[in-house]
């Protein structure tokens, strides 16, 4: 257990000596926008270290091993982790490799869990251990560190083997570029202007009340962050449709709208209700408006069955090739004459991308 900052420090440099490493973290996010990081494994060839961040308050010494180009850091679906580590360190690390993309290129099931993955590739049965336990308390119990070692052990084993089968398959570079991609993506949806796509049941708005919608959902997001308070807590989703559903507060007042409390509008009632207005001033943009694709439903058919064939003749899972969901921006895309999705690019462009377009056209 490493639970110094001189400690740290040490584990740093010989980190960066290993040059190759296993990352991966506890955290609690129950309360709180942001994760409350718990704690940090690490696995390097000499064994693991558990860093206390309770402990720590200079974390100097990682974040500069994170940005070093030397290090390459294995991790397993770290899309979480990442946002443990720059809480902790205010960066992230500058070359990844994700075990559970490597999978997906490597001809396993999509979005492998990390002991699936385990007893596929190196026939290990981890138990499911403290998953559910408070990574907070201290002390943390023998069952928890012995949990925390497993979530690790095996990373540098699988990266080793995943690297091989990628290698011989030639699709490294592929592998790259969609992480890159991934967390260009990650990074833009986390942006509070992004916060509306989160919102389920936005599709049932039309375009002046869908502009509302993603003024509100941004303010939500904004003040979440500011009082480190989960967006639910302060806002549900069924409450903001309903605030741009409803007609626009006069007198600078919020009318009745379910799932808001007295307390919220006495509180929140004059910044919502100039958001309000000044969306529907503004008036819809590109983004409110949706385009119907149930006309074109036999060319989105059409789309999926090409992806399909596309991934069993590389042997990938269907989902990494393309998703519904991307096939759909992909059409409207075409028909609005606008410019491809970026995934669409790169590795997909020289497997899919043109039959795709081609199909559209027809």
């Amino acid at each position: 257990m490493v639970s110094s900052g001189a400690g740290l420090a040490a584990a740093c440099r010989r980190w960066s000596d290993a040059g190759l490493v296993g990352f991966d973290t506890e955290f609690m996010q129950t309360r709180t926008y942001f994760p409350r990081p718990a704690l940090l494994q690490v696995s390097d060839a000499q064994g693991v270290l558990l860093v206390d961040p309770s402990a720590i308050s200079d974390y100097g010494p990682l974040a500069r091993m994170l940005e070093d180009r030397s290090v390459l850091i294995v991790m397993h679906a770290c899309a979480e982790d990442l946002r443990v580590l720059e809480v902790m360190t205010g960066t992230t690390p500058r070359r990844i490799f994700d075990t559970q993309l490597a999978a997906a290129f490597a001809g396993h099931r999509f979005s492998l869990g990390y002991r699936d993955l385990v007893e596929t590739l190196l026939n290990i049965a981890l138990e499911k251990g403290e998953t559910r336990s408070n990574w907070l308390e201290r002390p943390l119990s023998p069952g928890q560190l012995h949990y925390a070692t497993l979530d690790v052990l095996y990373l540098l084993p699988l990266y080793h083997r995943l690297s091989a089968g990628l290698n011989e398959l030639q699709r490294t570079s592929w592998l790259e570029e969609e992480f890159e991609h991934q967390r260009r993506m990650q990074a833009a949806d986390s942006q509070p202007d992004a916060s509306y796509l989160r919102v389920r049941g936005r599709g049932v708005l039309r375009p002046a009340r869908h502009a509302v919608l993603r003024r509100l959902s941004a303010w939500r997001e904004t003040e979440a962050m500011r009082r480190d308070m989960p967006r639910r807590h302060l806002l549900r989703d069924e409450a903001l449709l309903a605030l741009a559903s409803a007609p626009a507060p006069t007198g600078g007042r919020l009318r009745t709208a379910g799932g808001i409390s007295e307390r919220f509008r006495r509180r929140y009632g004059t910044a919502v209700a100039r958001r309000i207005h000044a969306a529907l001033s503004d008036g819809p943009n590109g983004l409110d408006y949706r385009t119907d694709l149930r006309p074109h439903a036999d060319t989105l058919a059409r789309m999926r069955a090409i992806a399909r064939r596309t991934a069993q003749r590389l042997g990938l899972p269907a989902e990494l090739v393309a998703t519904r969901r991307t096939l759909e921006s992909l059409l409207e895309a075409m028909l609005k004459r606008e410019p491809i999705p970026p995934e669409f690019s790169g590795w997909r462009q020289a497997v899919v991308t043109p039959a795709l377009l081609d199909c559209v056209r027809v």
